[in-house]
Formats: C-alpha cells, sequence, structure tokens
C-alpha cells in the first residue's frame, strides 16, 4: 500500500491539472461555453427564444407559453377578392430588428420587446407580403378580428387605428421596398382607398377594390371589371370588360380580342389594338421596355404607345 499510494498521489494531482485543460480544449475547439445556458446559442432552445446582438451577445430571452414557439409567419388574403397584390416576397418569417419582433407562440402572434423579452400586443394575423414594407409598417388582425396598421422601427407608431374587416397594398415595389401610397380598406361592407392618416382619400364602393392609380379605381364582383373615379363616377357601364391594365395615365382595357387605350375615359380611345393575329394569351400589361412603352398580352409585345 506504501509503494502505491505515491502512484494514487501523482494520478489525482494528473487529473486536477487535465481535466480543466480538456474542457478549455473543447470549449476552444467547438467555439462554445459549456457553462452558458444556451451553449449552442440556438434561437429556440428549452422552450426559450433567444435574442443575441450583432456581437453574440445576450439581450433577453422569451419564455414561450407553447411548444409552436418561432418567429412569426404572415397570412395574405388579398387573393379572395382578386386584388392586385405583391406575390414575389421571399421572407418567410418575420425578422427582428433588435428592438421589436413578432413571435408566433401557438395560434396567437405577439409584438415582443426585445430588449426585455416581453410580450406588449398580442394578433390574430399579421401581413407584410413577406417582403420589407417602408417605413416598417405591417398589417395587423387583432383579438376582435379587425384589421389596423403599425410601423415597427425604433419606436412603435400606430398607422391605422384597428377598426376594418381588410386592410391591403397594392403591388408597388421600389428600390428593394413595398410602397405604401393608399391602403384599400373595407369597413362596413363598403371599399374605400384610406392614406397613411387614415383619412378617406376616395368615394365608397360596393365592389373590392383590386386596383387604382391617380386616377381610376378599379374594382371586380362575380367578374364583372369596373372602373370609377375618386368621386365614385363609374365609366364605360355599358360595356364587360374581361381584362384592364393601369401604367401612368394610361388605361387599357380588353373586350372580345380588342384591347382599347385611353389616357382620359372622358374622351375616345387613343388606340385599339387587335390580339387575334398575334395569338398571345395571358394578362394585359403596359410598361416600359427599353425606353418604350410597351402593351403585352402574357410575354408578347403586341404594340407600343411611343
Amino acid at each position: 500500500m506504501k509503494d502505491k499510494k505515491p502512484v494514487l498521489i501523482t494520478i489525482v494531482v494528473l487529473l486536477l491539472i487535465f481535466t480543466p485543460l480538456t474542457v478549455i480544449s473543447a470549449f476552444v475547439k467547438v467555439g462554445k461555453n459549456p457553462l452558458d445556458e444556451n451553449p449552442g446559442h440556438d434561437f429556440y432552445y428549452e422552450n426559450k427564444l433567444w435574442f443575441y446582438d450583432d456581437n453574440n451577445e445576450l439581450i433577453s430571452k422569451y419564455e414561450c407559453k407553447t411548444t409552436k414557439c418561432d418567429l412569426a409567419t404572415t397570412t395574405i388574403t388579398d387573393n379572395e377578392y382578386g386584388i392586385n397584390y405583391y406575390k414575389d416576397g421571399k421572407l418567410t418569417k418575420v425578422n427582428n430588428n433588435n428592438k421589436f419582433t413578432f413571435i408566433k407562440d401557438g395560434v396567437l402572434t405577439y409584438l415582443v420587446n426585445v430588449s426585455s423579452g416581453t410580450a406588449l400586443q398580442k394578433y390574430l394575423q399579421i401581413k407584410n407580403y413577406n417582403t420589407k414594407v417602408e417605413e416598417d409598417i405591417y398589417i395587423l388582425q387583432n383579438e376582435n378580428k379587425l384589421w389596423g396598421a403599425l410601423s415597427i422601427g425604433d419606436a412603435l407608431s400606430p398607422v391605422i387605428p384597428f377598426e376594418y374587416d381588410f386592410l391591403g397594398i397594392l403591388n408597388n415595389v421600389s428600390d428593394d421596398y413595398l410602397k405604401v401610397n393608399d391602403f384599400i380598406a373595407l369597413k362596413n361592407n363598403k371599399w374605400c382607398l384610406i392614406d397613411k392618416n387614415d383619412s378617406i382619400v376616395s368615394s365608397y364602393y360596393n365592389e373590392p377594390i383590386i386596383d387604382y392609380s391617380s386616377k381610376y379605381i378599379i374594382t371586380k364582383a362575380n367578374n364583372r371589371i369596373k372602373i370609377y373615379d375618386y368621386e365614385g363616377l363609374e365609366y364605360l357601364n355599358n360595356l364587360n370588360f374581361s381584362d384592364y391594365a393601369l401604367y401612368n395615365d394610361y388605361i387599357g382595357l380588353l373586350m372580345n380580342n380588342m384591347v382599347y387605350i385611353y389616357n382620359n375615359l372622358n374622351s375616345n380611345y387613343i388606340k385599339s389594338i387587335n390580339i387575334n393575329s398575334t395569338g398571345s394569351t395571358g394578362k394585359l400589361t403596359i410598361r416600359e421596355e427599353n425606353n418604350q412603352i410597351a402593351v403585352k398580352i402574357g410575354d408578347n409585345i403586341v404594340s407600343y404607345l411611343n
């Protein structure tokens, strides 16, 4: 036993020396702190959402109420009304900005203060068309199923109060942002346009507003396209159009394989185009291409306006 005692002491000493070194070596090797509450800095860990800054320092933790807990996803219902909305968004989840973010926890969406990890408000649905909207505007549906809008930046700024049955934004992307000129709004079964000050800027319409320009408002119901001005005057109400296109002051109308181009519906059309001979099919559009204003059916140019 006397001969074995020095050997035992040596083993204990070596363990005391090399065990910490092994832990440190593992930490250096994988870049993780084994004493950290969340060693891998995972976003979801132990039923919490963990927020870190750009330097990978912990900001806060959000305590999940359910096991289905993540950054919020958005809902788009504009297609139910045929609205010309932005369809090419790639953001499947709402990104946080280190100030505020939206969390989907169970069936509810929560607006969370990232600095404290606390929920400020809860909503049923959130909409940003899977892209960045100017002024970080989000369209939200509250628990009373009414829609409003909120700007989420360094501070929270109400944009539209929660009193509408529907709110939508037209497809108008510039500089990688979805622009907000006006909101398409539904309230008490009437449709109108409202600006970012919640001021009504058009007349009220019985059919869903699906598109608009600075001069004209397009509605559609039961496959019938109608054209109005902002005061509610209807144009060409004795005709039945199968498609339309808006571009600046131009409006194109498709009827019986003929496209009629106007720049003022109080005057006669400025151009008619027979598309039978072109064999073109698809959506009617008017857009600038190669410094010319092109009238297109699907991918085919059927005429130019200048």
